[in-house]
C-alpha cells in the first residue's frame, strides 16, 4: 500500500511533514500508530535508509507491537527500522561501550525482593522510615529530576548527594545495578566523555508515549536526535507515571521548549463508541492543566457503547455479580473469547477474587495483580537458589537468603559480615564457609552461620538435577504460592534444560513481563495502571470507591494533593477509554473494616449490626465527574434482574 492510503485530515499532515522537531498530542483510539506506521513508511519510500530510523516506546510490549506493525507495513526494509524501548537501547550501547567494566558496576538485574533488601540495608542511615527511602531511590532512578524544570543529572543537595553515594556502594559491592538505572547511567556516561561517540547515530528518532518519559528519558531522547529529526507523541490526558517523576508538563511544555516545533492534535476517536467519548471529554475537562483544548471527536458511525453503572451491597456482591455478568456476556457474544474482556481494579484483592469466582464457572481468568511472580517468599527462595547454583558468588542472592526469613533482613549482623569479609579480602561466602567449619571464631555471627548451613543442605538437594527436575525442586507443585513462577519455568525447561539458560530466561520474562493476546480465550484482570495501551470489547471498572480511587496522600502539601488528584483522574480516564463496546463501572457500599483500611478505602462510617465492623462507603467522586452521557446508578439487584445479558438459546 501507498505510505497514504488510509490517512486524512491532521494525520496525512503529521504523517509526510518534512520538518523537525514535530509534537503530536494524539488521544486515546485515534490512530497514532498507524500515522507513525505511515509517516516511516513515506520515510523508507522517499530513500531514507530503514535503518536511519529509530522508533522509541516506553514499555517492552509496546515495542512488541511497534515491530509487528512494522512487519507488516509492506514496504521493503521495514523490518530494519529499530524499534526498541529506551532501556534496551541504553543496555545494548553500555554494554557495547563497556562502560559496565570501566565505572566498575555489574548489569545483574535487581530483582524486586532484592530490592527491598537495598531499602532495608540503607535505613538506618536515612531516617528509617521506608516510604521516604523508596522515594529517594525513585528520584535515584530519575537523575535526581523530580520536576520538568530540573535537569537530570547527579544529586543538588546534601541529602541526595548521600543518598547517591550509599546507593552506588551497595550496588558495587553487591555486583548488581537498578533495572531503572540504565538511563541515568547512559547519560551521566555521555556528559562526562562529550566525545566519545557512544550514541547511536539515527537520522530519524519517532518517539511513542512521550508523556510517559521523565526528564532524564527526555534528555537523552533529545541527545538521540541531535542532528536529525525529531517527532514525539503522546497524550498528556494519559500521563499516569508521576511515580516515576514522569510528569504531563514534559508534553505540554514541549513546543514551548523545543524552538520551531511543528504540532498537531489527533483528534477523532475511531476506538471508543460516541457515549463513552462523551464521558471522558467531561471527566478529562476537570484536568485544568490539559494541552488538549478541543475534546476528542466521536466516530458517529459507531454505535453509542453499553454503560452500566452499579453499586453492591458488600464486596461479596460486587465480585459475585461482576463474575455473573462476565460469564452472561461471554455466553451472549459466543464466540467472543475471554481476552475481549478486561477486568480492571485499583486493589488486588477485589481483582483476585473476582478471577476465583470466575474460574468457579469454568471460565479461564488470570490475574496480572502479582506482576512480580517471585513476591510470595518461598517463590523468591527458589531463583534465589536458582542464582547460587549457577554462581556461587552471586552476593545479591546471598545477601538475601540470609536476610529471608527476618523483618529486619538481619542487617546489623550483615554489616559484621561484611566488614570483616572486606578486611580479609574475602568473598562473603568464604567466611560464612570458615565459620561453619570452625576455621574462623568471629562472635555475633551465628543467625548467619545457620542460614548458610540451610543454604548448603538446599543447595546439596539440587545440584544434581536439570530441566523439569530442577524447577520443581525449586517450586514444589503442592505450594500454591509458587505456581506462576514454577509454570513460567516448566515452560522453559521443557525447551532447554540447562540450569544456567533457565535463569537467564526466567529473569528476563519476569522483569519484563508480556501479556496474553486479546484473542486468546483468557479474560484479563488487572490493575488500571497496567491496562495502558490495551483495548477490549467489554471493560469492567470494578472497585471504584472513593479513597482507592482516587488515592491522595491526605498528609501531603496542598499541591501534591492536587497533583495527585489530577493524575488519579487521568488514570480513570485511560481505563474508561479501553472499550469497544461495553463499560461497566462498579463499586460496593459496604466491606469489612479491615480490609478498608488495609487497602487505603475512605470510610464514611462504621457499622456493627452484621457481626463484624464493616466500612460504609462511597462510589468513586470521578463517576460523577463523567456528565450526563453517564447512566444512572443502579444497585447489584436491580443490574441483574434487568440489563444482565441473555444467552442466544434463553
Amino acid at each position: 500500500m501507498a505510505w497514504d492510503d488510509g490517512l486524512e485530515g491532521d494525520a496525512l499532515e503529521v504523517a509526510r511533514h518534512p520538518g523537525s522537531p514535530v509534537h503530536v498530542l494524539a488521544g486515546p483510539g485515534t490512530g497514532k500508530t498507524f500515522m507513525m506506521m505511515r509517516r516511516i513508511a513515506r520515510m523508507i519510500e522517499t530513500g531514507v535508509p530503514p535503518e536511519d530510523i529509530l522508533a522509541l516506546t516506553f514499555t517492552r510490549t509496546a515495542a512488541g507491537d511497534l515491530r509487528e506493525h512494522l512487519g507488516t507495513l509492506g514496504v521493503d526494509g521495514s523490518e530494519n527500522v529499530r524499534a526498541t524501548t529506551l532501556h534496551a537501547l541504553c543496555f545494548r550501547v553500555l554494554a557495547t561501550e563497556a562502560v559496565f567494566t570501566l565505572t566498575q558496576r555489574n548489569s545483574r538485574p535487581l530483582l524486586t525482593h532484592e530490592r527491598n533488601l537495598l531499602l532495608i540495608d540503607l535505613a538506618p542511615q536515612f531516617g528509617g522510615r521506608r516510604t521516604e527511602i523508596k522515594a529517594l531511590l525513585e528520584a535515584y532512578e530519575a537523575a535526581w529530576a523530580r520536576l520538568q524544570t530540573e535537569t537530570p543529572g547527579g544529586p543538588s543537595d546534601l541529602l541526595d548527594g548521600q543518598f547517591h553515594t550509599a546507593v552506588l556502594t551497595w550496588l558495587r559491592y553487591h555486583r548488581a545495578m537498578l533495572i531503572g538505572e540504565l538511563v541515568p547511567l547512559m547519560l551521566a556516561y555521555i556528559q562526562q566523555n562529550p566525545h566519545a561517540e557512544a550514541l547511536p547515530d539515527y537520522g530519524h528518532v519517532l518517539v511513542d508515549e512521550y508523556q510517559d518519559l521523565n526528564r532524564a528519558d527526555q534528555e537523552l531522547t533529545g541527545r538521540l536526535a541531535d542532528g536529525g529529526t525529531l517527532m514525539v507523541i503522546g497524550d498528556d490526558s494519559q500521563s499516569i507515571y508521576g511515580f516515576r517523576y514522569a510528569n504531563p508538563e514534559g508534553i505540554r511544555t514541549f513546543e514551548a521548549s523545543n524552538p520551531g516545533t511543528t504540532s498537531f492534535n489527533l483528534e477523532i476517536c475511531r476506538r471508543c463508541p460516541p457515549n463513552i467519548v462523551a464521558m471522558s471529554n467531561f471527566l478529562i475537562a476537570h484536568d485544568a492543566g490539559r494541552a488538549r483544548a478541543i475534546p476528542l471527536v466521536p466516530d458517529l458511525t459507531l454505535q453509542d457503547a453499553d454503560i452500566h453503572v452499579v453499586q453492591a451491597d458488600t464486596v461479596e456482591e460486587e465480585a459475585e455479580t461482576v463474575a455473573d455478568y462476565v460469564h452472561a456476556y461471554l455466553d451472549a457474544h459466543a464466540p467472543l473469547p475471554g481476552g475481549q474482556v478486561l477486568i480492571l481494579t485499583p486493589r488486588r484483592f477485589l481483582g483476585n477474587r473476582i478471577r476465583d469466582l470466575l474460574v468457579d464457572r469454568g471460565r479461564n481468568a488470570t490475574s496480572y495483580f502479582a506482576e512480580d511472580p517471585l513476591k510470595p517468599p518461598r517463590a523468591a527462595l527458589g531463583i534465589c537458589l536458582l542464582m547460587l547454583l549457577v554462581n556461587p558468588e552471586d552476593r545479591v542472592a546471598l545477601r538475601y537468603w540470609l536476610g529471608a526469613d527476618s523483618a529486619t533482613g538481619l542487617r546489623g549482623t550483615y554489616a559484621k559480615l561484611r566488614s570483616y569479609a572486606d578486611e580479609q579480602q574475602l568473598e562473603p561466602s568464604e567466611v560464612l564457609r570458615r565459620l561453619a567449619a570452625g576455621e574462623e571464631l568471629i562472635g555475633g555471627l551465628q543467625r548467619l552461620v545457620d542460614r548458610w548451613q540451610h543454604l548448603e543442605e538446599a543447595l546439596g538437594l539440587v545440584e544434581d538435577l536439570v530441566g523439569l527436575d530442577l524447577v520443581r525442586a525449586l517450586w514444589p507443585p503442592d505450594e500454591d504460592e509458587c505456581d506462576e513462577v514454577r509454570l513460567i519455568g516448566e515452560e522453559i525447561a521443557v525447551r532447554d534444560p540447562d540450569p544456567e539458560h533457565i535463569l537467564q530466561e526466567l529473569v528476563t520474562r519476569i522483569t519484563q513481563p508480556e501479556l496474553p493476546d486479546s484473542s486468546d480465550d483468557v479474560v484479563r484482570i488487572m490493575s488500571l495502571h497496567k491496562s495502558k495501551g490495551l483495548t477490549a470489547t467489554l471493560v469492567v471498572v470494578a472497585g471504584c470507591m472513593a479513597g482507592a480511587l482516587p488515592r491522595i496522600s491526605t498528609g501531603a502539601p496542598q499541591p501534591q494533593q492536587d497533583a495527585e488528584m489530577d493524575e488519579q483522574r487521568r488514570l480513570f480516564y485511560v481505563a474508561i477509554t479501553r472499550p469497544r463496546r461495553s463499560l461497566v463501572v462498579s463499586s460496593s457500599r459496604h466491606l469489612p473494616l479491615a480490609d478498608a483500611m488495609q487497602n487505603g478505602i475512605q470510610v464514611t462510617r462504621v457499622r456493627y449490626d452484621r457481626g463484624t465492623p464493616e466500612a460504609v462507603t462511597a462510589t468513586s467522586p470521578f463517576v460523577a465527574e463523567m456528565g450526563a452521557a453517564v447512566p444512572e446508578i443502579m444497585t447489584a439487584a436491580e443490574w441483574r434482574e434487568t440489563r444482565f445479558p441473555a444467552a442466544p438459546d434463553a
